[in-house]
């Protein structure tokens, strides 16, 4: 074989490699293309998901305030009518004194 065969010959194993990593390179490139759309499809599930979240953990949260707030307006009425009732009783005990 000449030289300028040998060199043909080596072009074209030179090519075929090429075109076969261009292959193997373009399937790699499309399967990462996949992994990263699956990936944003993902992150998106992900997003309104939390959103979900925020929106009820915002509604409980409110929901909570609302209850305290009617507890603290319990205890207040309550306290009320025990300090209404412990003055009944001292006016009681003040007139079983001056009976005695």
């Amino acid at each position: 074989m000449s030289n300028d065969g040998l060199l043909i010959a080596l072009q074209d194993m030179f090519e075929k490699k090429v075109e076969e990593v261009k292959r193997h390179t373009g399937a790699l490139v499309e399967d990462l293309h996949k992994d990263i759309k699956a990936i944003a499809e993902g992150h998106v599930v992900l997003d309104r998901k939390i959103d979900i979240l925020q929106k009820e953990m915002q509604k409980t949260r409110q929901e909570l305030e609302q209850e305290i707030y009617s507890l603290k307006k319990d205890i207040a009425i309550v306290k009320d009518y025990v300090i209404g009732v412990d003055e009944k009783l001292n006016e009681h005990d003040i007139i079983l004194k001056r009976v005695k």
